[in-house]
């Protein structure tokens, strides 16, 4: 494993860690928003914990112009294929 991987798995500790205290320090659980903060929060650091430094790379490349580049390649091969066929 990476230095690089090692510390976005690192942040999703630390997400998963505040979220906790979040929701422990809320008790009661009568705040609402702080309930779904903290279970953002949570999602959001199991998501790296798991994902690792997969999940800025994916979303470097949502926000790019080529997103939607692998589906335009399927699709030109699928069409290719079906037009072989005929």
């Amino acid at each position: 494993m990476t230095q690089r991987d090692l510390l976005w798995r690192g942040l999703g500790v630390a997400l998963v860690v505040v979220a906790t205290t979040v929701r422990v320090a809320n008790g009661d659980g009568t705040h609402a928003a702080a309930s779904l903060v903290a279970f953002i929060l949570t999602l959001t650091g199991l998501v790296l914990i798991v994902q690792g430094r997969r999940v800025p790379a994916a979303l470097r490349v949502e926000r790019s112009r080529h997103r939607l580049l692998a589906q335009a390649i399927r699709d030109r091969r699928h069409k290719r294929t079906d037009d072989g066929n005929a």
